[in-house]
């Protein structure tokens, strides 16, 4: 995969750090969240995946349990022609902060969740083996976090017995407007309207009509991520596990802050901080916002990321909550940085004793 195609694939619908040294932030770790309450409620499998997952492992008995960092849609470990990861240097930052029993699985780029859950298995139950550990914490950004559902749920993998808990970032776990535009099931809109927002979807994929028309596995990853499949299908099939707590995060972009649709979150949204939302990502915001008055990160909505106990908002689009493309430091009109935000999701996963 070319450089631009992974700046591009690192948007939609939506792993291991490298390059230079970890970024430390003054800004303080909110107050830990309390444990979070259960949420609401294919194809054939493919050969587990036989990239090992990449992480730094501290081999200690005993809680607190592995993090495990899933990547969304297009994603992957690292680029090994230029030093840029999918979680843009999140694992180096958690080591440089103590966090030393993070890793970063890799998951089919172009697939459905059972798919890319079967391939991510293999690898949590190598960190299980390498660990010592019986359970992970699965973090997963956009569709990483529907992996991690089917992973723990008792109709997907039944893995739930070793997921410590279940956090899930941007995850359309409603599905996305953008993929119903891609496959052209919307009605009532004009056509130079769906015209654009497909264009723009797809040319962050470098994927084509054609692609989505004759490519099986493209075309069954974008029809799982259509508002009437997850709802319909997705969400009454894979259950959450009663022993799992899940948790999520929604955000927010496009100017937008966030006042009503985040009012309800664990810890309060700060509607001063806005987010203008990156060229790739603009088209697409404008479209969600337009369409659904809903606060959204370009691509996937606030109400649609909601699962679980929902925490919080940030300002960032759908790329800038990972990192991408290419972040570096705290962003100049929001003063978001991923780097942080990453270490309050694992600081508050920590102090509910997980």
């Amino acid at each position: 995969m070319s450089p631009r195609a992974f700046l591009a694939v690192a948007a939609v619908l939506t792993s291991a750090a490298c390059g230079g040294p970890a970024t430390t932030s003054s800004e303080p770790i909110p107050a830990p969240a309390p444990p979070a309450t259960t949420g609401h409620n294919g194809a054939a499998p493919v050969p587990p995946h036989d990239g090992p997952p990449v992480g730094i492992g501290d081999h200690h008995g005993g809680p607190p349990y592995p993090i495990v960092l899933m990547h969304g849609m297009g994603g992957f470990d690292k680029l090994t022609a230029v030093p840029i990861t999918y979680f843009n240097d999140v694992v180096a930052d958690l080591a440089a902060s103590g966090e030393t029993d993070v890793y970063v699985t890799v998951a089919p780029p172009y697939d459905t969740s059972e798919d890319r859950a079967q391939a991510v298995l293999s690898q949590i139950q190598k960190i299980l083996d390498e660990t010592g550990k019986d359970k992970v914490n699965l973090v997963g950004h956009s569709q990483g976090g529907m992996d991690a559902r089917v992973i723990a749920s008792p109709a997907g993998s039944g893995f739930g017995a070793h997921v410590a808990s279940v956090t899930t970032v941007a995850t359309p776990h409603r599905g996305s407007l953008v993929a119903d535009a891609v496959l052209g099931t919307l009605q009532g809109l004009p056509s130079d309207v769906i015209d654009q927002v497909t264009s723009a979807a797809l040319s962050l994929l470098e994927k084509t009509a054609y692609d989505v028309q004759n490519d099986p596995q493209l075309r069954a990853q974008m029809t799982e991520l259509s508002q009437q499949y997850m709802t319909t299908v997705f969400n009454p099939k894979y259950v959450d596990d009663p022993r799992v707590p899940y948790s999520s995060y929604g955000g927010r972009t496009n100017l937008e802050t966030g006042q009503t649709d985040c009012a309800s979150a664990v810890y309060p949204d700060s509607p001063a901080r806005v987010d203008a939302a990156q060229p790739e990502v603009q088209p697409l915001a404008q479209f969600l916002q337009g369409s659904t008055d809903v606060t959204n990160d370009g691509l996937v909505t606030v109400q649609s990321a909601r699962w679980g106990t929902f925490l919080q908002c940030v300002p960032a689009d759908h790329l800038k909550e990972v990192g991408q493309i290419a972040q570096n430091g705290a962003d100049p009109m929001s003063g978001f940085d991923h780097l942080t935000f990453f270490r309050q999701v694992v600081a508050r996963i920590r102090a509910a004793g997980y």
